[in-house]
């Protein structure tokens, strides 16, 4: 074989393993960009996949959640959902369990993926709804005055000084009371009203600091409220 001839032989030995090469590179690319598109279907699968669990996780629990009061100290002990009531106490929300209930967290509030009116829009609500047929104290202290009238709430669910922050409540009381009155929240399971004239005003108010005292789970706060159609308030020493 000529010199021309074997140069032709070792070319085209050259040409065929770079056309093998060329396949091969191009094989790969392909697998490549295969796997890429895999990658980003599965990256969109699982995106989805946890949208699904956000929303059912919020969905499962909707309708237990609960506005809750708290002493205010709490929101610096622990990481809790919180809106400012009063000086004293704040409103969080937590998640109902017949015989507990749980607070909720910043944490818990994004892997819902909610915001906090719509917490807390919902907690509301379900107060509201747990609120309709409760059983109240009405008392008549005198059969002369009509101002010596107060109500008492104390019931073992966990929310009755909660209830100050039912509309629907308020408004029955107001039915009772006229449309200002004065409350307290001693304790959580604790709540009660009387007339803003009424004469044993300062024996009721330090009979609420003796309860307020005297409890050692779940105290609130021994200030006194004023209630009316603005809400509440709370009251000076200098107006009591």
């Amino acid at each position: 074989m000529g010199e021309a001839a074997l140069f032709y032989h070792k070319n085209m030995i050259e040409i065929s393993k770079i056309s093998t090469i060329k396949a091969m590179l191009k094989k790969r690319s392909t697998n490549i960009v295969l796997i890429g598109i895999v990658l980003v279907i599965a990256s969109f699968a699982l995106i989805f996949v946890s949208a699904r669990k956000t929303e059912e996780g919020w969905r499962s629990v909707r309708g237990k959640v609960m506005l809750q009061l708290m002493p205010a100290t709490h929101k610096d002990n622990i990481d809790v959902v919180h809106r400012p009531f009063i000086t004293e106490v704040d409103v969080g929300v937590v998640i109902d369990a017949d015989k507990k209930y749980q607070f909720v967290s910043t944490e818990i509030l994004e892997q819902w993926g909610i915001d906090e009116d719509t917490l807390y829009a919902q907690a509301s609500k379900n107060l509201d709804a747990i609120s309709h047929n409760i059983k109240v104290e009405v008392a008549q202290a005198s059969e002369t005055d009509k101002t010596a009238k107060y109500v008492i709430v104390e019931l073992d669910d966990g929310y009755a000084a909660t209830r100050i922050l039912s509309d629907g409540v308020r408004k029955a009381i107001a039915r009772e009371l006229g449309d200002s009155y004065i409350a307290a929240i001693p304790t959580r399971d604790f709540l009660i009203f009387w007339h803003k004239d009424f004469a044993l005003f300062d024996a009721f108010s330090a009979q609420v600091q003796s309860e307020f005292d005297a409890e050692k789970e779940y105290p609130l706060t021994s200030t006194i409220l004023f209630v009316d159609q603005n809400g509440v308030q709370e009251m000076l020493k200098s107006e009591k």
